[in-house]
């Protein structure tokens, strides 16, 4: 007999393939499919027939076949049939500092460096100003807060042939409480006054045959607004004036030029003294930002101090300045404070708190206004303004709170609208909170993740000095935000005003008690 090949007739009949037996014929599916009532081929669903077919990959089936897929950040390994993390940092994507993290990975910008992340999150751009201040100086002005260190502005030293009284007159303004204006006379166990500031009134501290006398009297002159002020030599009395008005009357004996070597000498020194503060009658904290103008010291023509500011801009002031301390973008204030108090009836336990207010009008959309800092160099907690939500990797304004590197609370706000915000915080054994102009920002954590977040921060408070507008040179992972801040700002810890000039170091940019004002019509 001769066989016949059912296969050639319409394929026999089978969908896919066709196999000639002797006698018979049988149907076949190609690879992924199964017979359905012996003709018909149906594609197998791998993901339903073997459920452990990808491992811990999700399962995709297809025609004829399969796929293991992986969320985005991780791919799928074949012989272990797991997900493995893709570290993106290996691809170079970051323009400066990368951070790789399970399936994901964020970029760092250098902020101390002046840069942030741009709009594609992975390269890195300047910080410029969104809010233009009016920081234009006046050339015939002195800026007596320029050093930091307390050591004066100026030194003069009078020589004449015959004795010669000492008449002193300039125009005066601040907003400072506290400060020296200046110093004449001889060496430090000599005859000698130092006029200064002290709760924004005029203090006198003299000496003369070695007898100290401090006197303190007139007007609150710590108002910003330009006043005269005189110091006279007029027989056997000094006596000062504020806008031409006898304020003290002080009787002396002796004069502040002093004999030496046939020469009557007198040393003069502004915005500080020629020795240790604490070797005043009454020390007193020297560091004044009071802005002088209009001098005349002893009458004379004194063109050399004159071209001197004109050629150093950092020894003038502000054209125009109003009440805040004004940060340029760059350095800090560093402080030695404690947050531990002693609980009431048990002493052995502490409680503590941090309360900050800041009133801030910020110049830039990034930057640290506060900060705790561990001498290794890690950030326990900061508050910060920033541009981007590095988790949605979206570009957005914000201010936030962070327990080291993490947000852990944040509010949206147009930090470039030119207008004061006022940022308070408070944080306790068991609460953490953020508000901006009375609106309550949103936490980022459980409940459970913040009480063990504020438990560490807790037992780092022992060992951290407090910044304010900056950073030390901290690693930039360290914390989300490193650049310092720019523009206005006034803080209160536990409602007590800070004073810059109190710092244990301030920048000499930073100006403790004036700010200038937005630039109108921009």
């Amino acid at each position: 007999d001769v066989d016949i090949d059912e296969c050639t007739l319409q394929n026999g009949g089978c969908n896919q393939l066709c196999l000639n037996k002797l006698g018979s014929y049988r149907c076949s599916c190609y690879s992924g499919y199964a017979l359905k009532d012996s003709k018909i081929c149906e594609d197998i669903d791998e993901c339903t027939a073997s459920a452990d077919i990808c491992g811990e990959a999700h399962c995709k089936n297809l025609i004829s076949s399969y796929e293991c897929l992986c969320d985005a950040g991780y791919k799928y390994d074949d012989v272990r049939k797991t997900c493995q993390d893709i570290d993106e940092c290996e691809e170079k994507l970051c323009e400066q500092t990368c951070v790789n993290s399970p399936g994901s990975y964020t970029c760092h910008c250098d902020g101390r460096g002046g840069v942030k992340l741009s709009q594609d999150m992975n390269t890195c751009e300047n910080i410029i100003p969104c809010v233009p201040f009016a920081v234009g100086r006046s050339i015939k002005s002195l800026h007596l807060g320029r050093m930091f260190s307390g050591t004066p502005v100026i030194r003069l030293r009078f020589k004449r042939k015959q004795l010669t009284r000492l008449v002193a007159e300039f125009d005066f303004r601040t907003f400072d409480p506290e400060g020296i204006l200046f110093f004449a006379g001889g060496h430090q166990d000599s005859t000698w006054i130092v006029l200064a500031l002290r709760k924004g009134r005029l203090e006198l501290q003299l000496k003369y045959n070695g007898i100290g006398r401090v006197t303190s009297t007139g007007p609150l002159i710590n108002h910003g607004m330009w006043q005269t002020i005189s110091v006279e030599e007029l027989e056997q009395n000094l006596i000062i004036k504020v806008n031409r008005d006898a304020v003290m009357k002080i009787a002396v004996s002796g004069n502040l030029f002093t004999l030496d070597k046939g020469v009557y000498q007198l040393n003069l020194t502004v915005g500080g003294i020629p020795f240790k503060t604490k070797d005043l009658i009454l020390p007193i904290n020297p560091r004044l930002d009071g802005c002088m103008r209009a001098w005349n010291w002893l009458n004379g023509e004194d063109i050399s101090i004159q071209e001197t500011i004109k050629m150093n801009e950092k020894m003038q002031c502000f054209a125009v300045a109003g009440r805040g301390s004004f940060y340029p973008g760059r350095g800090f204030a560093v402080f030695n404070l404690t947050y531990m108090q002693p609980s009431s009836g048990n002493e052995t336990k502490t409680n503590w708190e941090i309360e900050v207010n800041a009133v801030i009008q910020p110049a830039t959309d990034t930057g640290v206004l506060f900060a705790l800092v561990m001498e290794e160099a890690s950030v326990p907690l900061s508050l910060s303004l920033i541009d981007y939500h590095s988790t949605k990797k979206l570009k957005q304004q914000f201010i936030i709170v962070a327990l080291e590197n993490t947000v852990v609370s944040r509010l949206a706000i147009n930090l470039c609208d030119k207008k004061e915000h006022s940022v308070d915080v408070l944080l306790k054994k068991d609460h953490l909170s953020l508000r901006v102009d009375g609106v309550a920002g949103e936490s980022e954590l459980s409940i459970s993740e913040l009480e063990d977040s504020l438990s560490i921060l807790e037992s780092s408070l022992q060992s951290t000095k407090t910044y304010v507008g900056g950073l030390p040179d901290v690693p930039v992972t360290s914390t989300p935000v490193t650049a310092s801040y720019h523009g206005c700002m006034t803080l209160k810890l536990s409602n007590t005003a800070l004073d810059l000039d109190e710092a244990l170091y301030k920048h000499s940019d930073i100006t403790s008690h004036s700010c200038p004002p937005v630039q109108e019509g921009q």
